[in-house]
């Protein structure tokens, strides 16, 4: 693939699998975390003066246990805020499962740009303060979840905006008892993620979540996540899936019951 270089390869482990019954979401970004230091390292920049301001990722196909993958990487804009992709490749089938749009700053990238060929970012509204905010995480970033320079490492922030997610799901009735015995589950397929600071361990962190939109079988949450001390906003997520049957592996309707429950939520 022109302008790409080879990143990652890896296989899924069975505790990286979620309830969901494929790839845990976190687990992508730790990989695409370390497809970005190595890609740096080869472009001659320090990946350790790096911090991510933004992330778009698209969760195309599936991978589920003891899938192999690879990770291609390239320059998609150069510059003093310069922009990477990220392709995930089921390495089996080739099948494209995963794409990443990741936007940098505190380095420079110089180089000829590849034209990205990928899914472009749809400005999505974000709810105010007049929406439904359900409190959906209260804990503190530990030193193990720490990158190569004491922040928190992306799948750190994933992690816990998956756990907000069974709050506000829970909200409108989709419960985990709910989601075990009518075997269901949310199937993520587009993250619009923002970093506005940075937490390190030891820091104190909340969340609070709203649903944005509702559709058949789809539902977007927004997630806001705070300094646990300061209430300062230190990312946001704008996150669209669907409700997936676990045997069927195909969308399935929300049930009226809980639709109703949820629209009384909508913001």
């Amino acid at each position: 693939m022109n302008g790409y270089s080879e990143t990652f390869r890896g296989d899924v482990a069975t505790w990286e699998v979620d309830a969901t019954e494929h790839f845990t979401v976190a687990y992508y970004y730790e990989k695409f975390e370390a497809a970005t230091w190595r890609f740096l390292r080869q472009s001659g920049v320090d990946p350790a003066a790096a911090r991510t301001t933004g992330a778009l990722t698209h969760y195309k196909s599936e991978l589920r246990n003891r899938d192999i993958y690879r990770v291609e990487t390239a320059l998609i804009e150069a510059g003093d805020k310069p922009t990477i992709a990220h392709k995930l490749f089921n390495d089996d089938s080739g099948d494209l499962c995963t794409t990443m749009l990741q936007t940098l700053t505190g380095v420079s990238l110089p180089g000829e740009p590849v034209a990205w060929d990928g899914d472009l970012r749809e400005d999505r509204p974000i709810p105010g303060d007049e929406a439904t905010w359900v409190p959906a995480l209260r804990n503190v970033a530990r030193v193990e979840e720490a990158d190569w320079v004491g922040n928190l490492s992306l799948p750190g922030y994933v992690h816990r905006f998956s756990t907000a997610n069974s709050f506000i799901m829970s909200a409108f009735g989709m419960t985990p008892d709910y989601m075990t015995k009518s075997r269901v589950g949310l199937s993520t397929f587009e993250f619009q993620l923002v970093f506005h600071g940075q937490a390190k361990p030891g820091d104190l962190i909340d969340i609070e979540s709203c649903i944005a939109q509702l559709g058949g079988s789809s539902v977007r949450f927004c997630h806001r996540m705070r300094d646990g001390d300061t209430g300062v906003v230190l990312a946001t997520l704008s996150q669209f899936g669907v409700q997936l049957d676990l045997d069927a592996r195909r969308p399935s309707r929300i049930a009226d019951d809980l639709r109703e429950r949820a629209e009384a939520l909508l913001a």
